[in-house]
């Protein structure tokens, strides 16, 4: 399982800084984010959702917000902390990059397999772990 992962996560990495400029991580706070109504969240609630520690998290935001994929604002609700948004830019390269990464996915892993293998696939996720498969959001 970990062998699998780390060649698709490393292929998916290099063939996403290629051909989109920038890597998996950024395309997984991106993806984060425009899965959110607003496409913003809290630095803090974002850093949580990706398993990046805050100053991960700070380094992520800070290279996307240079890219200008992303914006940094105070937070009205409570005047301290930072609200991420994607800007239309983001969300355009994070399209075009989903392009990618559905290819390296398909080519890497799920061509390999058929329908029913799959279904099993899903089945055995689900069972290590409730929510895998089934929840809209990623179990915790």
């Amino acid at each position: 399982m970990l062998r699998v992962h780390s060649t698709v996560f490393r292929e998916l990495d290099r063939r996403l800084q290629a051909e989109h400029g920038f890597g998996v991580d950024a395309y997984g706070v991106m993806i984060t984010l425009v899965t959110t109504p607003s496409r913003q969240l809290p630095i803090g609630a974002l850093g949580e959702q990706r398993n990046l520690s805050p100053s991960g998290i700070s380094r992520s935001v800070d290279r996307l917000t240079k890219a200008g994929l992303v914006t940094r604002t105070t937070n009205p609700a409570d005047g301290r902390s930072l609200l991420v948004g994607l800007t239309p830019d983001g969300v355009r390269r994070l399209r075009e990059a989903q392009v990618t990464h559905h290819e390296v996915v398909r080519e890497r892993l799920l061509s390999h397999l058929d329908p029913r293998d799959l279904s099993r696939l899903g089945q055995l996720w689900e069972k290590a772990m409730p929510g895998a498969v089934s929840s809209a959001t990623w179990p915790l």
